[in-house]
């Protein structure tokens, strides 16, 4: 298999047993579309805009009161 086309298991077995916390047997069952969609939704559920978070500045007195 050409190196360039390989796939990162390292990075892959990261992604689903570190960030997706699965246990490595299941790490090993899933199929790459699933561990994708799995990555997709997680990316999607944890993502931070201006919408998800009110990360307006202001002046300490105006939180205060």
């Amino acid at each position: 298999m050409d190196e360039d086309n390989a796939w990162d298991w390292p990075l892959l077995l990261y992604a689903g047993t570190v960030i997706l916390r699965r246990s490595e047997k299941e790490f090993w069952r899933m199929t790459p579309r699933k561990l994708r969609a799995l990555f997709n939704v997680h990316v999607e559920v944890n993502k931070t805009d201006d919408k998800k978070s009110d990360n307006r500045k202001g002046y300490i007195d105006e939180v205060i009161r």
